[in-house]
């Protein structure tokens, strides 16, 4: 392969950085590509809310948020805390959320993305 310009190659490696590969774009999509899955995520921005708080922001039933909310548990996005019957969602505080939150948040244009 020839490079044209090496430099130009290698901030644009730079800029893909983590997302360039494995398992955490996997991840990524899995959050990105199902709207229930990112409207969770920006509910919980907010901040702690119980599952059945959150099917009603969400306008999805019980169920269904709680399995969302199960795929979001295992990609390491979301914690839940249990108080009495009840299990509270928070944001999981880490480079997983953070992530999500920053690509949530370009796609909806509310941060400055260099071009």
């Amino acid at each position: 392969m020839v490079v044209q310009e090496a430099e130009k190659v290698t901030r644009a490696r730079r800029r893909l950085g983590e997302y360039a590969e494995g398992p955490d774009l996997a991840g990524l999509q899995q959050i990105l590509c199902e709207p229930a899955r990112l409207r969770i995520v920006e509910a919980l921005t907010a901040g702690e809310l119980s599952v059945g708080d959150l099917a009603a922001v969400i306008g999805r039933k019980v169920p269904a948020t709680s399995q969302h909310l199960r795929v979001l548990r295992e990609l390491g996005v979301v914690e839940g805390r249990r108080r009495s019957n009840i299990v509270y969602y928070r944001l999981r505080p880490g480079p997983r959320s953070e992530r999500a939150l920053r690509m949530l948040d370009s796609l909806l244009g509310r941060n400055d993305v260099p071009g």
